[in-house]
């Protein structure tokens, strides 16, 4: 077994849907060919809404239990190392800002090594020699950031994979993001119908939503098979990162409205554009109403 795996068995635990105020709107949306999803809040169930929202939210105890199980010494108090983490994140998006992104993303694993060669360096830490910084990574974020399938997640994607529906993600993410979608579907991402190239996660590309280029970047990708933005269906629960840059690079929107732990609905945004998605979904299975069979 993994040390992935071993850390999702020993720190999971089943969250249910906390249903929304809003109405499902749905209607046929014919000739789609491709479905491309959030992850966070919609696939998954999330505990903390999202995956950037999660590091804002983050605890000391949490960090406390990671130290431990990664066997790590720390004269640091624990909400001290929280602020030093924070403060590497918003170096990097300094940097990738002044380097002219829009919307920067980072690489978790990248981050805790910064803050952990700083803390060894002064003596104030000592690890392992078999330490691993993305270990650590979800020891911490399985914590902080509790998930759990969204309930008929896999019987959807099962079915639009039977109808010849084209899967992809677009997600802020990390690298353990599909690990943990791997875990709990209990096979790859590519055996349940999402092809390598039509995944495509903020870390790899470090950009993130609500910028554009991770949309843009599928688009083109599933143009190259033949299939055109208008037939493309966006699946998210956030106003801002999912439909608005979805509806504006030309893709057909669906809000995700299932959990109101993580519905974003943006009204007081100022970002927000006069822009309302095509659908609006409370459970997953919603999705098939509106597709072709």
């Amino acid at each position: 077994m993994n040390p992935f795996t071993e850390i999702l068995n020993r720190n999971r635990h089943p969250l249910e849907p906390i249903a929304t105020e809003l109405p499902s709107q749905l209607k046929e949306l014919p000739g789609i060919q491709a479905v491309l999803f959030d992850i966070y809040g919609t696939l998954l169930v999330s505990g903390s809404g999202d995956v950037g929202t999660a590091m804002e939210m983050t605890k000391g105890d949490a960090l406390e239990a990671a130290w431990q199980a990664c066997g790590v010494t720390s004269q640091i108090p624990a909400e001290e190392m929280v602020q030093q983490f924070y403060a590497v994140i918003q170096g990097d998006h300094k940097t990738a800002t002044k380097r002219g992104t829009s919307y920067p993303e980072i690489v978790v694993e990248e981050i805790w090594q910064k803050v952990f060669a700083a803390a060894i360096d002064n003596n104030q830490v000592t690890v392992p020699p078999d330490f691993n910084p993305a270990v650590f990574a979800l020891e911490f974020e399985s914590r902080v950031n509790p998930v759990w399938p969204m309930p008929h997640m896999k019987e959807v994607l099962d079915t639009l994979q039977e109808r010849g529906i084209t899967l992809g993600i677009i997600s802020n993410a990390q690298f353990f993001t599909p690990k943990i979608m791997e875990y709990f579907l209990g096979s790859s991402l590519e055996e349940i119908g999402f092809q390598p190239e039509n995944c495509f996660f903020s870390y790899q590309h470090r950009v993130a939503k609500p910028g554009k280029d991770l949309y843009l970047a599928a688009a083109q990708t599933l143009a190259g098979a033949g299939i055109d933005m208008c037939h493309i269906l966006y699946v998210g629960n956030d106003m801002l990162n999912d439909v608005q840059p979805a509806a504006q690079v030309g893709m057909k929107t669906a809000l995700f409205a299932g959990d109101q732990r993580s519905l974003r609905l943006r009204k007081d945004d100022a970002r927000m554009l006069p822009i309302q998605p095509d659908v609006t979904l409370t459970s997953l299975p919603d999705i098939l109403a509106c597709l072709p069979r």
